[in-house]
């Protein structure tokens, strides 16, 4: 009976330690979170469903690129690219946004759409569907505490985990959809994206309707643009952006929580987090510049540590820039840009639709409508998520505050750093 209460309160003890539960060398992981090869990066990263299931709607295979499901995603584009054209069905639906209800009847192939409907239905989904267990097989590697190889070398290509500029990444595919997704080191994700973009611009005649459209030549760029190829071009474009926007941050996210993993274990590997005989912890936390600084010494010292074991010191920065904005939230993923991207695709599609009829033809109005799409979208982001979305989340450590307390007084005072609004804290053994 003693060996098993031993037994019990080792389990126990294990238990207890979150990242150490699955630290042997002979246990593998079971979830991974990312994975870095010669075809590029790919995480699994939580995103909201609603997301995915809205980019199946304006893309079939496109919800499943947002969530690095490329394979899935690649079949079922190429599907849309070919049943869409056979039934018509972007020209069907032209036609019918602008009240030509005969005309869009007798341009769809009805053969082709009943094949349509079923993949188009698939597509929603089962990317809300993966979305979903997207999310948990993530929260299920974060208790595994599963590894990231940081970097690939291979014959064709060195693959490295690395922080970029997701503003970069948009650019490029403003300049050319794919670029950006080559920029955040998804080779294979960019060379299709390339390759679509380049197929269907060159059977929309979209080029040379953009260039005519620039030069005010509006009746050429009517006659010489093929509707039906050319709405494809709004969602692909917007989506483009989107995607390679979420997918640097996504990468940036990954580095971070590879190298938070590898800080933690060589801590555990040195003894520096071991809890030495004399049972006394140090916590360090950092804080903004407020009044929660005072109201959290006070608290502290109400709970009994004394105010000479309470350090509190500014911080140097050494950068004074400040980013105005960082828009993907760690903890559940989402981004000031899904309202956006939303409505920017939403208006340009409605653009491009209303300009074969409008004067400015629908390169420009299609241009008009994604930018009014996405300062409305985004304006609704904001409005709906104000208490959630930080847009100066760039918080920088300004104030550090070290405290020596016994180690069973530590979870109340970590409570106390809590509420008082700490940016970050450690625990660490205190050697006298």
């Amino acid at each position: 009976m003693e060996r098993l209460e031993k037994d019990d309160q080792k389990l126990r003890r294990r238990l207890s330690m979150p990242h150490q539960r699955f630290q042997s060398a002979s246990i593998k992981p079971r979830y991974s979170k990312g994975h870095i090869s010669v075809f590029g990066i790919n995480s699994v990263y939580p995103r909201p469903p609603w997301v995915a299931a809205w980019w199946s709607i304006a893309f079939p295979g496109f919800g499943h690129m947002f969530l690095g499901k490329y394979l899935h995603g690649f079949v079922l584009i190429v599907w849309e690219l070919v049943v869409n054209n056979k039934a018509n069905l972007n020209m069907g639906i032209a036609l019918s946004f602008q009240g030509r209800f005969d005309e869009a009847k007798a341009q769809l192939n009805q053969d082709w759409l009943l094949l349509y409907v079923a993949v188009f239905a698939y597509s929603i989904w089962d990317s809300y569907r993966c979305a979903v267990e997207n999310n948990k097989s993530h929260t299920l590697s974060e208790i595994e505490d599963a590894p990231v190889t940081p970097s690939g070398v291979s014959f064709f290509d060195i693959v490295i985990l690395d922080k970029k500029h997701p503003w970069a990444g948009l650019v490029w595919s403003a300049l050319s959809p794919g670029l950006g997704q080559l920029y955040s080191g998804s080779t294979v994700v960019g060379t299709f994206v390339l390759a679509w973009w380049i197929f269907v611009c060159y059977k929309a005649m979209a080029v040379r309707a953009w260039l005519y459209s620039f030069l005010g030549d509006f009746k050429s760029m009517a006659d010489l643009v093929d509707w039906q190829w050319f709405l494809f071009l709004p969602s692909m474009y917007v989506f483009a952006l989107y995607q390679a926007f979420a997918s640097v941050n996504e990468n940036n996210i990954l580095f971070d929580i590879e190298q938070i993993r590898y800080l933690r274990t060589r801590a555990e590997n040195l003894g520096q987090l071991r809890v030495l005989d004399n049972n006394i912890v140090r916590i360090i936390a950092t804080f903004e510049h407020s009044p929660f600084v005072e109201m959290a010494i006070h608290d502290l010292e109400k709970l009994g540590i004394p105010s000479e074991s309470i350090f509190a010191l500014p911080l140097e920065n050494l950068d004074p820039h400040t980013n105005v904005i960082d828009s993907i939230h760690r903890v559940d993923g989402r981004s000031i840009l899904d309202g956006a991207m939303v409505g920017g695709t939403v208006f340009m599609v409605l653009g491009t639709i209303y300009g074969f009829i409008w004067r400015w033809g629908p390169v420009i109005w299609g241009l008009i409508g994604l930018i009014t799409g996405f300062v409305i979208g985004l304006a609704i982001e904001l409005a709906v998520n104000k208490n959630k979305l930080r847009l100066a989340s760039n918080r920088k450590s300004e104030v550090v505050i070290q405290l020596i307390c016994p180690e069973t007084m530590k979870d109340q005072l970590i409570a106390v750093l809590k509420k008082r609004n700490a940016i970050g804290f450690v625990v660490m053994p205190h050697i006298s």
